[in-house]
């Protein structure tokens, strides 16, 4: 029962958000494969940045990978096959998100430039989105019992 008051239904008008998310989300993809094939054809001064990417622990970047992805699906950013309604777990989002943001405080100065990089942009990606879900849960929630958000006084 607490599994289900934690899942909110997202309706279908946020499948074209997450659409247009996923889309953004593989262009940084295809930027970052662009600027790695400009890497390759670089002086030797920017090869050995290179290198270092090379020494980039591949186990390190998959549990990254995998945290990641795990928050990708809790925040409703990836629908899953078949369904056109997407499901968000704000509190598992929050969770994966917490354990990015512990494991960048861990390995503070034991990682590689390339590393780091991609560890900081994946987490501040995920932050945006989990604040941008965050206030649709509450809106919902919300909406659920009966109060218009739209309605609320603020003084």
């Amino acid at each position: 029962m607490a599994d289900e008051d934690r899942k909110i239904i997202v309706d279908e008008d946020w499948k074209q958000q997450v659409q247009r998310e996923k889309e953004e989300a593989q262009r940084r993809l295809n930027e970052q494969a662009a600027s790695s094939a400009d890497e390759a054809e670089a002086p030797a001064e920017e090869q050995q940045q290179s290198d270092e990417q090379a020494d980039a622990d591949p186990h390190f970047m998959s549990l990254i990978g995998s945290l990641v992805t795990q928050s990708m699906f809790a925040l409703g950013m990836v629908p899953q096959e078949g369904q056109q309604q997407v499901a968000v777990d704000i509190n598992q989002a929050k969770q994966l998100i917490d354990m990015l943001l512990m494991l960048r405080n861990k390995t503070q100065g034991n990682l590689t430039d390339d590393e780091s990089g991609q560890l900081n942009e994946a987490i501040g990606e995920l932050q945006r989105v989990y604040v941008m879900r965050a206030q649709q849960v509450q809106e919902a929630q919300m909406k659920q019992s009966g109060v218009d958000p739209n309605n609320l006084k603020t003084e």
